[in-house]
């Protein structure tokens, strides 16, 4: 039987379990990248995407999925996630019309920074029992 404990906080068996996972890491092939964002030789930041997918798991061309977006807490309200952002637009702004992302409901300061980033809520889902507001933003 599986047992479950929460994290409430990061300990060495859970970094050692996210290096051995490094299947996750290479599914980089074409659709799925994973970039981590250093100022200053200081990583800041951490963006998961994947190409070609949007909210309720279908296959869509036009669309960019933000799996996981990170700005460091002693980092956030500079600038930095506007600037993660806006480089990904950038670089895939030709190609796909459309940015979509799920938040969960009680990150208000992530709430804050994706509506103060132009995106509109869509739909509401749950992950792992948490609500979740999906959000996109045309490009």
């Amino acid at each position: 039987m599986l047992k479950y404990q929460k994290v409430l906080e990061l300990d060495d068996e859970l970094y050692q379990f996210h290096l051995r996972q490094k299947g996750y890491y290479m599914l980089q092939e074409i659709v799925h990248f994973i970039y981590k964002v250093y100022f200053k030789n200081e990583m800041v930041g951490l963006i998961d995407y994947q190409l070609g997918y949007r909210f309720s798991m279908i296959h869509d061309d036009k669309c960019i999925w933000i799996g996981l977006f990170l700005v460091d807490e002693s980092y956030q309200r500079k600038g930095f996630g506007k600037e993660i952002l806006n480089k990904v637009v950038k670089k895939y702004g030709d190609f796909y019309n459309r940015i979509q992302l799920a938040c969960i409901r009680d990150n208000f300061k992530g709430l804050v920074f994706w509506k103060k980033m132009g995106f509109k809520e869509i739909a509401t889902s749950s992950y792992c029992n948490l609500e979740v507001i999906i959000f996109e933003k045309k490009i």
